[in-house]
């Protein structure tokens, strides 16, 4: 009886990092059933393709990876993340095994080992401790705006990336700058950073 292929979604923003995972995988026997260049993208695509493993960047546009990572057991409770990043600090690491990752490769690694990583998740060998959920300061949706408001996004901008109306956005920004206890968005971002809130390639600051 012939083995099923392992059918995996693909989140990268970048079209090249994506073009070349696929190739490596593809010539490894797994079936690379959907990309995504973001992370709101890559939620859909998990819901419709129901993949057995999603492999996920973590610095990604519009819905960061910890953030896809956190939502995809709710979207596609069979589906296993392994994340591949540019990132080695090993806090990254921690943090992906506590929101749900079963493993975490870095881009600098040999191929050969992402094809294992792949493998042996697929099989059910968890790669990541999962112990000690994150405590959460910031609700789903806060987390959201506040990644967009340091994108640059205005809030009509925000509202039609979440499907949400502006009054809603702009309640979700005015709960934000109560917990953090400023007034602009500048000194929401300021204030984030301080506090580790921000997440990574989330540079450019609101106006």
């Amino acid at each position: 009886m012939q083995q099923m292929s392992i059918r995996v979604v693909l989140a990268d923003d970048h079209a090249l990092v994506r073009s070349g995972v696929r190739a490596l995988l593809t010539a490894s026997d797994v079936d690379v059933v959907g990309e995504a260049a973001d992370g709101r993208e890559l939620l859909g695509q998990v819901r419709d393709e129901r993949p057995a493993i999603a492999l996920v960047d973590l610095s990604m546009p519009l819905l960061h990876g910890f953030e896809a990572i956190r939502r995809i057991s709710s979207v596609s409770p069979e589906t296993r993340v392994i994340v591949l990043s540019m990132h080695g600090d090993e806090r990254y690491a921690v943090r992906a095994g506590r929101l749900g990752a079963w493993a975490y490769v870095t881009k600098d690694e040999a191929p050969d080992r992402l094809i294992d990583v792949v493998h042996r998740v697929a099989a059910g060998e968890r790669l990541l401790a999962s112990e000690g959920a994150e405590a959460d300061f910031l609700t789903p949706r806060e987390r959201e705006v506040l990644q967009l408001i340091v994108e640059g996004k205005k809030n009509a901008e925000i509202a039609s990336i979440m499907k949400r109306s502006v009054h809603t956005i702009r309640n979700h920004r005015a709960r934000l700058m109560r917990k953090l206890g400023v007034r602009s968005a500048s000194a929401l971002v300021a204030a984030a950073d301080r506090r580790g809130l921000l997440e990574l390639g989330a540079t450019e600051a609101a106006s």
